[in-house]
């Protein structure tokens, strides 16, 4: 983000902990700094992307090097990290408690990966006083392009919007490494099996940007496992204290939590696969030039997508559920969705539908359950895990249960659906 920055023209000076990050900016152009208050003297926009929202606080307000003690009058920090919806306000709290009331504050968090920081086209969800906002727009727009969204609700909404947004980011990388292991352990072709499951109602952003990172021996980390699991347990932690049940998330945050306990926090997410596969960690990679033919993986890859299309369409009724739930427009939460990382074909196609209450599917839910048992009992003969097909398919009995079987599939939305008394 701050090499973008300057590409763009703009004078940056950089503080990282890892000197090697400091010294890559450095050769681009930028200057570094020795801590967050050397870093922040003399400059009216100050853009904080850390990792956790105690880094934040840690960044901007240690006693000794902390920003606050050098960061100038009317000064625009703009927080970039994802972390809980209630961080951003109690950032303003101190900050006035502090003294420094001319302060102006974007709660701001992105999405998008290393490759759009780059290119400046990160989805940033900005929210806050107006006056902040119009403050921070030039710097906020030269890090986004078009993809700049401003959330009503002020500080704090931008991080919902986030939140809503990885579940669904969350719930696609572990349906990836989900999917791709089954995909495996059926003998497919691997490569033959992205290319198949992407071109379809199996596809997401997830899917398509992490499946390539399995195929070949790659151990750049593009992302580590521990960030989407600290954003998943951010995702959990909003859901209990809404009161308002997870599924999907839920299930998500155990299979990641189980990739960390297998040491695999720190190396890229893609590698998540490996838990599925404990006795043959690489077979994805492996079975990217299996000798087998089109016709040969193609019953069996009906069984991978029928799978992934339940899930997903499953996660995106969830993330919906709860964006309404924690009082974010429902439009345009969909419309910041569908252009991020989050985005999978079901989300796409289906989420108008909900929101519109057209359900023009042709499938009902007890079809979905046909299908989603299909491959389930296909996954059981190989004794293959299916953490996530196995939570979905039982939200859909769920809502057959409830008499909604005949209804489109569309319907398991009323999961979340409230109960009149």
């Amino acid at each position: 983000m701050a090499t973008n920055l300057i590409k763009k023209g703009v004078a940056v000076t950089g503080y990282d902990v890892w000197a090697p990050t400091l010294a890559r900016f450095v050769s681009a152009g930028g200057s570094s700094a020795t801590t967050p208050k050397e870093t922040v003297k003399g400059v009216k926009f100050v853009v904080f992307m850390v990792a956790t929202a105690a880094q934040i606080l840690d960044a901007l307000f240690d006693e000794e090097n902390g920003a606050i003690l050098e960061l100038e009058k009317g000064a625009t920090v703009i927080l970039c990290s994802t972390g809980p919806p209630e961080y951003t306000p109690n950032v303003r709290r101190l900050l006035n408690e502090k003294g420094r009331s001319d302060v102006f504050l974007v709660d701001a968090p992105v999405s998008g990966g290393t490759i759009r920081a780059a290119n400046g086209t990160l989805t940033i969800l900005a929210a806050g006083e107006e006056s902040a906002l119009t403050k921070g727009k030039e710097t906020l727009e030269l890090m986004a392009g078009p993809n700049l969204y401003v959330i009503p609700g002020g500080l704090g909404a931008g991080t919902k919007v986030k939140m809503v947004h990885q579940v669904l980011a969350g719930i696609h990388i572990c349906m990836t490494s989900e999917a791709m292991g089954l995909a495996a352990s059926l003998g497919v072709n691997t490569k033959r099996a992205f290319e198949v499951l992407r071109a379809g109602e199996a596809m997401s952003w997830m899917f398509e940007n992490r499946v390539p990172h399995m195929l070949v021996e790659d151990k750049t980390v593009y992302s580590a496992l521990n960030i989407i699991v600290k954003d998943m347990g951010i995702v959990t932690a909003g859901g209990r204290s809404a009161g308002f049940p997870l599924f999907l998330s839920s299930a998500t945050e155990q299979v990641l939590a189980s990739g960390v306990s297998a040491g695999l926090g720190a190396i890229d997410d893609a590698a998540l696969v490996s838990v599925y596969l404990p006795k043959d960690p690489t077979l994805v990679l492996k079975l990217a030039s299996a000798s087998t033919t089109a016709e040969e993986d193609e019953k069996k890859l009906k069984i991978v997508s029928q799978l992934m299309a339940g899930v997903h369409l499953a996660a995106a009724a969830e993330a919906i559920s709860l964006g309404i739930e924690v009082g974010l427009e429902p439009k345009q939460l969909y419309g910041i969705i569908a252009g991020a990382a989050g985005n999978s074909f079901m989300f796409k196609e289906r989420t108008p539908q909900l929101l519109s209450g057209d359900w023009t599917s042709t499938k009902t839910i007890d079809d979905i359950i046909a299908e989603m048992t299909e491959s389930i009992e296909e996954a059981n003969k190989l004794k293959y895990p299916l953490h996530l097909g196995g939570t979905a398919l039982q939200l859909f009995e769920l809502v057959s249960l409830r008499g909604l079987g005949k209804e489109p599939d569309l319907a398991v939305s009323r999961v979340w659906a409230k109960v009149e008394r």
